[in-house]
């Protein structure tokens, strides 16, 4: 039996306007997966230093940073030790910043490293390290885990000096056998590593502005290859490559970040951004605003990235807050991932402490 013209016509108009609900709600739903929330996306800052020296107070400047953590909307921060060199009088590290960590377990985490296993592997050349070298630096990297760290550093291959304050020049090759070892340690107990490294694509002169300060040399052996070699020596280890946006040597560049992100998927890196420059590689332009390089890649690859303030909190928080301007300028699902959510996969956050 035919229907009625009118009743096809009705219900040709009710599919209609149900077809126009259902896209305006997959349009609505679109929109709020990428709505900011109430405030602002909160922090966890992968890479802070409490004291610049073992002169400082580790346990008086924690208490000093906590309302500078409220008032930049950090969550959480991980504490660390500068890469000390070999016999630098005024190294801390683990035992100092553990029970900081311990006294504000929601607030403080740490990573340990700097102050033992770094000065070991800058203190035998790479050709001449031996079973009883790597043996010490096992035997250190689990204390550092049994202590309760949630990683291993602030480690270097390549660190320039300020010249100011015994600021130390360090070099050794990225693949030097300890930190193969380390590496393997790490893979093994679920801990990333921090690493502090300029970029040196081929050899070159040091870059102007950081010639003639401390003892840096004039000269940079090229560091990429033995980069590269350090991370394909054990993909189950997790690599942060410190300070992207920090580039003194103006060679770490989007498109050298892009090309090592797609070849080691177990290459992660924290951003650094200081008042003082310099901006060639930055993120953020001089007038503030997220450059459009820079928000390809974190859009290409916003799993891989952290932020890492590298803030001396008993210095103050120009960091911090270029740091807050950084995560505020993103894209809220970007933001969400380098803000915080990263950090807490990368160094297991939400995993009880040993």
């Amino acid at each position: 039996m035919k229907r009625p013209a009118g009743a096809l016509r009705s219900a040709c108009v009710l599919m209609l306007a149900l077809a126009s609900v259902c896209a305006f709600v997959s349009v609505f739903v679109a929109d709020a997966q990428d709505t900011p929330p109430s405030g602002p996306v909160v922090i966890i800052d992968t890479h802070a230093h409490l004291i610049r020296n073992r002169r400082g107070n580790a346990s008086a400047t924690a208490a000093q940073a906590l309302p500078l953590m409220e008032a930049y909307k950090v969550e959480r921060m991980i504490v660390l030790p500068p890469p000390f060199p070999p016999g630098h009088r005024g190294a801390y590290g683990r035992e100092e910043l553990a029970p900081v960590a311990r006294d504000n377990p929601n607030r403080l985490a740490f990573v340990a490293g700097g102050e033992s296993l770094n000065p070991m592997i800058h203190a035998v050349a790479p050709e001449n390290v031996t079973p009883k070298h790597v043996q010490r630096l096992q035997q250190e990297a689990a204390s550092i885990v049994a202590a309760g760290a949630v990683g291993f550093g602030e480690l270097t291959a390549e660190h320039f000096s300020s010249g100011r304050g015994g600021h130390p020049y360090e070099s050794t090759r990225p693949d030097h056998p300890m930190l193969l070892a380390l590496v393997d340690v790490a893979a093994k107990s679920s801990m990333p590593v921090d690493l502090h490294m300029e970029a040196v694509p081929r050899d070159m002169d040091m870059p102007e502005r950081m010639r003639g300060r401390g003892e840096n040399p004039e000269r940079l052996k090229e560091n990429i290859s033995g980069f590269e070699r350090l991370l394909a020596h054990n993909r189950g280890a997790r690599i942060v490559w410190a300070h992207a946006g920090w580039d003194l040597t103006g060679e770490r560049t989007v498109a050298l970040m892009r090309s090592l992100l797609e070849k080691h998927p177990n290459l992660f890196m924290s951003i650094k951004l200081d008042p003082r420059g310099p901006y060639a590689t930055a993120p953020l332009a001089p007038d503030g605003t997220l450059r459009p390089d820079w928000a390809a890649l974190l859009s290409a690859f916003p799993d891989r990235f952290v932020i890492g303030s590298d803030q001396f909190l008993d210095e103050g928080a120009e960091r911090l807050a270029l740091a807050r301007k950084l995560v505020d300028a993103l894209p809220p699902s970007v933001a969400r991932l380098v803000a915080s959510e990263n950090a807490r996969r990368i160094y297991r956050l939400d995993v009880k402490p040993r």
